[in-house]
C-alpha cells in the first residue's frame, strides 16, 4: 500500500507547488466542524497530512461558496459511486484483493 504523501516543489521564480496524495484508510480521520458564528470546516487528517476545507471569508458564506461546495459534494458522490461499483464487481479490484 502506498501511504499518504506530500511533495513540495520550489520554482526559480519563487512559486511553490504542493502535490498531496491522500490514501484514505480506516485510520484516516474525517470530520466536519460546525460552529454557530462562522462557516463549517471540513478536516481530513491522515498521519502527517492534514487538509482543512472552508470558505475564503470566515465572516460570511456566499452563493459562490455554495456552488464550490456543491462541486465538492458532486465529486465525492462520484468517487463513492465508483468505489461501490468496484467492490460489487467480481475481479481483482474487489474488496480484499490487491489492485
Amino acid at each position: 500500500m502506498t501511504p499518504t504523501s506530500a511533495h513540495i516543489q520550489f520554482g526559480s521564480d519563487g512559486v511553490t507547488d504542493l502535490d498531496t496524495a491522500l490514501r484514505l484508510s480506516a485510520s484516516t480521520h474525517i470530520q466536519c466542524y460546525i460552529y454557530d458564528d462562522r462557516p463549517p470546516i471540513l478536516v481530513i487528517n491522515d498521519r502527517h497530512i492534514r487538509v482543512s476545507v472552508t470558505v475564503p471569508d470566515s465572516g460570511r458564506v456566499t452563493a459562490a461558496d455554495l456552488e464550490t461546495a456543491q462541486r465538492l459534494a458532486d465529486a465525492a458522490a462520484r468517487y463513492l459511486t465508483d468505489l461501490e461499483r468496484r467492490v460489487a464487481a467480481p475481479g481483482p479490484a474487489a474488496e480484499g484483493e490487491a489492485a
